[in-house]
């Protein structure tokens, strides 16, 4: 390539940037161009994983080269339509007076029209989308239905797909074609010269028009690319010095040549060799990661188990985690697996396993991890992070970019330490000052595993090659949601794993399943994960997989007579594999064993779906279950009969109403410091201090040999208890649930071997056992439940749970055989037949129960199809492209919620008054920091780093009681009137901006507020957040 540019004067004088506030500084279009199209070469060549880069490839009829071309170009063209008489007479700045630079494109010879200074439509990327389809017709012979299926990503690329009303009236409306520059010769062949020169860039002649012309572009390469060229834009956008900087303007003079007032210091933008420069530069700076590229994974499972995962000496990979290891190694065309296994079974480490052979198999470049709750996240990230160290490094830098993404994800210290130890190594990309005394504490932190400089915040943290999440991340994927292009690229870059997918309501369950679809169609690999899965809920993931699957098939592959794969699913010929502990022989089985497999491993191989019935790892254990009384003597005389010998003893109430109830009762009876309590309802800073002294007192290694484990202790909680903590109970009392969380809360019952026999247990307590509780009466037509708890779980589910235990009366009792019995009572629960379990007295009234239970379905997935993306498969047929893919429902701020079926709640800090200055409660600090308990937060200046964030712990989302739709709106203003004179400094603090606060006030040992909205806020140590209406004293 010849080092002149070769354009014309008219091509030169368009701009594409200004600096907001004079006519000192421009970039024209092409530059800008110029360097989009290289960061996406960049981006292409480095970052974008090979398995991401073969959905575009096949649909290029597996022309890499093609594929790569094609990216480059539409990133070096989204801009095309600032090239307009609309665009060109934009304001500089905002203002009436505000100045423009008409004049360059009047002066080079392109005809301007009066009046267009404060004219916003067609905006640039509907009229860039025009522009080019009409190019791309008129200069190549395209329809214009192919053209568009490429110039949609040019109509989308700020986030939003493009409006086929907005695109046909911009295209057939004589007034803004002619805004658009379509009815201006003129500007026409300029808009034609870009194009030109944008294909000239990318490599893009008569051939590969050509080709491209006659091959279907499918709506997940253009979401794909898309997603690409939103980050090549948005990298090419920062003009910092590092990066692509403006340039100061021309100097006006029509007796002079066009020239540059260049001091030494503006980027050369009128050279090959200096736009080349700038690329390089701002691709240095940006210091985007490499696509992890899996190597050296060891061919046995036992070395890969003992490499990533430590093994102690002599031990060995549990049967589910050999058989996952196995699949992934062997499975043509692996796509999704199911890995259904009790607690203990090592699923978390068989998924990670997994996941890292299916990634170098697949040409993923990342995994991603999403879990039900914060709680479980940070657990998980811990986890996450030790198996990332224990990965062998590549010879790219950066590879393995981590990324933590859920509400509380900053109060996270595993997290904050690898951005301290990213910070000291290449960028500061922390929000603290760098005097602050969090940052100057030294955190001993590998330098592998780094938090990206750019790969940072809430759009593009997800583009981290390993992400570690709440479930939500992976659900927005599925929301009509403005930049959702750029979340499923990220989720479509890596392996992703499900935890915990059993844990999602109808709602949820909506947009997993439309998630997982689109998965299926970048053939990306999901592994989902859990303890107890209906079988129904299985076979419709799967099916929405599949689904995705099906709409990645290259049409012309696709051979008459390939079977259906929904008809297959409903006909059930998948097929069944039994699996013994050394993975011998294979046996053929009918779909009906499926029913009593467990562990149970699920999974596809291109189209078809095969199960494997694994032996568990050896261990079982036998509990029996029994109904008890409801009421507080009752609770009071088996807790007595519990502890005759001591004990740790588990309490799970379904609502934190209860387990406060539950919790004050019974530290009267034995005092506050043989009761523990956790619940959502503590400030974040105390619920990680519950949580935290919960694993040292009862988890794995604690014991009462070496003087961890206490002789006697009582935990009462919420479900908390049931899935993100590794704890262990002597026994067990629980609220009646769905069946398949009491086999979720059955298994903190004897979680760990306490020795031969379970002999390091009281011996009344060697054998597991649980009690229920949560039946308020019984009666002839039924169970009537407690209040709360059927507010939380379904009638009819409950009464399903108790028939399927046949605990059908009070005082019932059975014995339930871990793990054998799991899948088949759950599986029991929520078949076909499950109306036959129920006794005949209570089939009224259960039927009663099941049709509000159906209205209750079918209303939240009416509610979650208000948002739901179109399927793959309808975005492929009936569209053709991303054009009116949806119009953005959600606010980009309030995705998390729209993906939960969950009312708005307002989250405040919790802070007291105390001699007119405001305080961290009592027992709030951290001492490693230098924050004392009880210290200042100043509210006459800015609160420094180590104290705010402290304060920021200390919040709690209001019950919802208080949250009521018609209520919430008083509320908050309230809230803000009562904080605004001492919030006001903590706006400049990142820790506390746009936090409110409610201040307290001691009285009785508890910290009370004074009247808000006619109630009174109560909080304590001991039993979190309560409130009770103000006439209520």
């Amino acid at each position: 390539m010849k080092d002149t540019l070769l354009l014309s004067e008219r091509a030169r004088a368009i701009w594409g940037k200004t600096n907001r506030i004079d006519d000192t500084e421009w970039l024209p279009l092409y530059v800008h161009m110029v360097d989009s199209a290289a960061m996406a070469t960049k981006i292409w060549d480095t970052w974008m994983p090979q398995g991401t880069k073969d959905v575009i490839i096949r649909d290029c009829g597996g022309d890499e080269e093609l594929a790569k071309k094609l990216a480059v170009f539409l990133a070096g063209i989204h801009d095309i339509g600032k090239a307009t008489p609309v665009f060109q007479a934009k304001p500089i700045t905002f203002g009436t007076e505000a100045e423009s630079f008409a004049w360059k494109t009047e002066r080079a010879g392109l005809p301007m029209i009066a009046g267009l200074r404060d004219c916003n439509h067609p905006t640039h990327p509907i009229a860039g989308e025009v522009i080019l389809e009409e190019y791309l017709m008129r200069v190549h012979g395209w329809d214009r239905k192919m053209a568009r299926q490429y110039a949609c990503v040019v109509g989308g690329h700020h986030g939003t797909p493009p409006d086929k009303g907005k695109l046909d009236d911009t295209g057939l409306d004589e007034v803004k074609r002619k805004k658009s520059g379509l009815n201006s010769g003129e500007w026409v062949v300029t808009q034609d010269e870009l194009i030109d020169f944008v294909a000239n860039i990318a490599g893009i002649g008569k051939y590969e028009w050509e080709f491209l012309s006659n091959i279907r572009f499918s709506a997940q390469s253009a979401v794909l690319v898309t997603g690409l060229v939103i980050m090549s834009d948005w990298i090419a956008s920062n003009s910092d010095d590092g990066m692509f900087p403006l340039v100061q303007t021309e100097v006006w003079a029509d007796d002079e040549e066009s020239s540059f007032l260049n001091d030494g210091e503006d980027d050369d933008i009128q050279s090959w060799a200096g736009l080349r420069h700038r690329a390089d530069r701002a691709w240095s700076h940006v210091q985007l990661p490499h696509a992890w590229v899996p190597e050296d994974i060891p061919s046995s499972c036992q070395e890969l188990f003992a490499t990533r995962f430590r093994l102690p000496e002599g031990a060995k990979p549990r049967p589910v985690q050999e058989e996952a290891v196995r699949i992934a190694n062997e499975t043509n065309h692996p796509g999704l697996m199911v890995i259904e296994a009790p607690m203990g079974e090592g699923k978390t480490e068989a998924a990670l396993a997994a996941a890292e052979i299916l990634a170098q198999r697949t040409g993923r470049g990342g995994i991603c991890v999403a879990l039900p709750t914060m709680a479980t996240t940070d657990a998980m990230f811990a986890r996450v992070h030790h198996w990332l160290e224990a990965l062998p490094s590549c010879d790219f830098t950066n590879e393995k970019t981590v990324w933590l993404a859920h509400g509380k994800a900053q109060l996270n210290d595993d997290f904050r330490g690898i951005i301290a130890s990213s910070h000291r190594r290449f960028s500061s990309v922390d929000q603290d000052d760098s005097d602050s005394e969090s940052t100057k504490r030294r955190i001993d932190v590998s330098p592998e595993t780094v938090v990206s400089d750019w790969l940072w915040g809430r759009k593009k943290g997800a583009l981290a090659n390993f992400l570690v999440c709440t479930v939500d991340q992976v659900l927005m994927g599925a929301l009509q949601m403005k930049h959702v292009v750029l979340r499923q690229l990220a989720l479509a870059n890596k392996v992703v794993v499900v935890d915990e997918c059993h844990a999602y309501d109808a709602y949820m369950q909506e947009y997993l399943k439309m998630a997982l679809e689109w998965l299926g169609g970048y053939r990306t690999p999901v592994i989902l994960l859990s303890a107890t899965l209906p079988e129904r809920q299985r076979k419709e993931m799967v099916e929405a997989y599949l689904k995705g699957w099906d709409s990645a098939e290259d049409k012309s592959n696709n051979a008459a007579g390939k079977p259906n794969i929904l008809a297959m699913l409903k006909a059930d010929k998948s097929k069944v594999e039994s699996k013994s502990a050394d993975c011998s022989s294979i046996l053929q089985k009918e779909s009906s064993a499926i029913s009593d497999a467990y562990p149970l491993l699920t999974y596809t191989e291109g189209h078809e779906i095969k199960h494997v019935d694994v032996k568990p790892s050896g261990r079982s254990m036998t509990v029996c279950c029994k109904i008890v009384d409801d009421d507080d003597e009752s609770l009071l005389s088996l807790v007595n009969t519990l502890l005759v010998d001591g004990g740790c003893i588990g309490v799970i109430c379904d609502t934190v109403g209860r387990a406060q109830r539950t919790a004050e009762l019974l530290s009267d009876r034995y005092g506050n410091d043989f009761v523990k309590l956790t619940h959502s309802r503590f400030m974040d800073i105390d619920r990680m201090s519950n949580e935290r002294e919960l694993r040292d007192l009862l988890g794995p290694e604690s014991t009462v040999g070496n003087g961890n484990r206490p002789e006697k202790l009582i935990v009462v909680g919420t479900q908390v208890l049931e899935q993100s903590l590794d704890i262990d109970f002597d026994a067990l009392i629980t609220d009646i649930a769905p069946v398949d969380l009491i086999m979720q809360r059955l298994g903190r019952v004897h979680r760990h071997r306490r020795g031969d026999g379970e002999c390091n247990r009281p011996q009344s307590l060697r054998t597991a056992s649980c009690y229920i509780r949560g039946i308020e009466t019984w009666k002839a037509e039924g169970p009537e439940f407690a209040r709360g708890v059927d507010a939380v779980y379904d009638a009819a589910a409950l009464m399903e749970a108790l028939s399927v235990l046949g605990l059908k009366e009070a005082g019932t009792s059975c014995v339930q055989r871990l793990p054998q019995d799991i899948a088949r009572t759950v599986r029991k629960a929520y078949g076909d037949d499950r109306r036959e379990l129920i006794p005949s007295a209570w089939v009224s009234r259960y039927d009663d129960a099941c049709g509000k239970r159906d209205v209750k379905r079918e209303k939240k997935k009416e509610d979650a199809d208000k948002y739901l993306l179109q399927s793959v498969k309808s975005t492929n047929q009936k569209n053709h492209s991303l054009v009116d893919w949806f119009s953005p429902k959600v606010d980009e701020n309030k995705g998390q919620r729209a993906v939960r079926d969950t009312r708005d709640t307002v989250e405040v800090m919790l802070l007291r008054e105390d001699d007119g200055e405001v305080r961290l409660l009592p027992w709030a600090g951290n001492r490693c920091t230098g924050v004392e308990e009880g210290a200042v937060v100043p509210t006459e200046s800015m609160p420094g780093d180590a104290v705010a964030k402290v304060a920021a712990q200390c919040s709690v989302r209001l019950p919802m009681g208080l949250c009521l739709p018609d209520k919430i709106g008083a509320l908050i203003a309230a809230l803000e009137d009562g904080c605004a004179s001492e919030a006001a400094c903590w706006q400049e603090s990142p820790w506390l901006v746009g936090k409110l606060a409610l201040f307290l006030h001691e009285e009785d040992g508890r910290f009370v507020s004074s009247e808000l909205c006619g109630n009174v806020i109560a909080y304590s140590r001991e039993a979190g957040l309560t409130y009770r209406k103000k006439e209520d004293n």
